[in-house]
């Protein structure tokens, strides 16, 4: 391989770097599967997901569910870690 060639993977990453595509793509998979993650309880109430950065933004429809969320907020970001992968999330916002 000679300067010019280069490899897909690393063409598709610098774009997605780029364009900033890294945060929304890690979103997206996460939303596929969040009712695994989660269970269908808080799945079905949660009305929003959202990344930023390495900062997970989650909505709920039920106040006594987003407080539970909240207290136990440290072990669900362990558990996306341990599916997703270390360190894809550093925080979780509960709103």
């Amino acid at each position: 391989m000679n300067n010019k060639e280069k490899n897909i993977g690393d063409v598709l990453n610098k774009m997605m770097d780029k364009y900033k595509l890294t945060s929304k793509m890690h979103e997206i998979e996460l939303m596929n599967v969040w009712e695994e993650i989660t269970g269908k309880l808080i799945a079905k109430h949660t009305t929003k997901l959202e990344m930023r950065g390495k900062t997970l933004y989650v909505w709920f429809d039920q106040a006594p569910l987003k407080n539970e969320i909240f207290l136990r907020r440290d072990q669900l970001m362990k558990t996306i870690n341990d599916r997703m992968g270390a360190d894809f999330i550093e925080k979780i916002f509960i709103g």
